[in-house]
């Protein structure tokens, strides 16, 4: 019997991390032509060692994910000049970037529940 139920949690078992990596590649090579296509249908984002990955499962299949990463620089460095003149003085920030949805997946509640775990952490 299927169960289901939404959990949203962090990443931290190497399945679920594959599962980014695939979800990545469905939506950033696929989707949004943003990366080269490969053989094995992954893809591993360039800050994927500092990235820790807000996740929605269910039943072991990885819905739904947004990675956030507190290291500067931030891949928005690179695209804005002067990043910190728009950041609010004394603040610690993070980057939070990557969300990725499957789908059929894209008109529930994963958004919000994927938001409201990263503003708890």
């Amino acid at each position: 019997m299927e169960n289901n139920e939404l959990h949203f949690r962090w990443a931290k078992e190497a399945w679920e991390f594959e599962q980014i990596h695939r979800l990545n590649y469905r939506t950033f090579v696929d989707e949004i032509p943003q990366h080269q296509p490969n053989a094995a249908g992954i893809l591993v984002d360039a800050f994927d060692g500092e990235n820790q990955y807000a996740i929605c499962v269910r039943d072991q299949q990885i819905l739904g994910m947004v990675a956030v990463r507190g290291n500067r620089p931030f891949s928005l460095d690179r695209k804005l000049a002067n990043l910190d003149a728009y950041l609010p003085t004394g603040s610690r920030v993070c980057e939070i970037r990557l969300l990725a949805i499957e789908k059929v997946h894209r008109y529930g509640t994963i958004l919000s529940g994927l938001i409201s775990l990263i503003a708890s952490h």
